[in-house]
């Protein structure tokens, strides 16, 4: 998949969840996407898409700063809630299991 479509993918999935407010597309430059999901005051998450490496990185923000978070650089892990810095693994994550695990979670953020 290219950034393009990744983009469209990530607009669509998005509008199906009604706490997620706005979506920006921040950068879309072939092969890389950059998103931003907007969920309330100083709250939102940040998705990287590079179709050339297979890289993909969704971060949740709040007041500046992670506080829960998935990649695949070097390996697929989660970056917790009780301590967005650790790295723990686990298996691919898609989009919509990244946001379907905020939404089970909101009383985190």
């Amino acid at each position: 998949m290219n950034a393009f479509d990744f983009s469209k993918e990530v607009v669509n999935v998005c509008s199906r969840y009604p706490f997620i407010q706005g979506v920006e597309i921040q950068l879309l430059d072939e092969p890389v996407a950059k998103i931003k999901a907007v969920l309330g005051n100083d709250t939102f998450f940040k998705i990287f898409y590079n179709a050339e490496t297979s890289k993909y990185s969704f971060a949740l923000i709040k007041n500046g700063k992670r506080i829960y978070g998935a990649d695949n650089t070097k390996n697929w892990h989660i970056h917790p809630f009780d301590n967005p810095d650790a790295h723990v693994e686990t298996t691919e994550i898609s989009l919509v299991e990244f946001i379907e695990t905020l939404a089970s979670n909101r009383d985190k953020w």
